[in-house]
């Protein structure tokens, strides 16, 4: 009698996908491109999983130091300081201000903070599994 299994190789390609991140289109209010690609990683990946601990870690310290259990804004921040961890790259680099703005965690957090529009679209497709599936 031929032996049973399940083929796991379609999670297996998932968890890859997810290592190497999905580049998403920003769109603005109209859904039209802006013209700002951003790369992150998904819900799975080692640096998403260190971006939760980390932060996690960050607002635990924050929160003891003023001894306090939080407050109702934290989870915007903790949310943005996770994304700002797990994004990988943007490209072009952006123009705010007129000035010109280039990849870095603490520039990220910052447009993440100050563009609920981008935050919103980098935060829908980076905790969904189903972004990072293939065809």
């Amino acid at each position: 009698m031929a032996e049973e299994f399940v083929d796991l190789s379609g999670l297996e390609a998932l968890v890859q996908s997810q290592e190497e991140g999905i580049e998403i289109d920003l769109l603005n209010e109209q859904a039209k491109p802006i013209g700002l690609k951003i790369r992150v990683v998904g819900p799975d990946s080692d640096r998403m999983q260190k971006a939760v601990r980390d932060v996690a870690a960050e607002f635990a310290k924050a929160a003891a130091e003023r001894e306090s259990l939080g407050r109702d804004d934290d989870s915007d921040a903790r949310m943005v300081a996770i994304l700002a961890k797990a994004t990988m790259s943007w490209s072009p680099n952006p123009k705010i201000g007129g000035s010109v703005v280039p990849f870095s965690e603490e520039n990220v957090r910052n447009l993440y903070t100050k563009f609920r529009i981008i935050r919103e679209q980098v935060e829908v497709r980076a905790v969904r599994r189903g972004s990072f599936t293939k065809g």
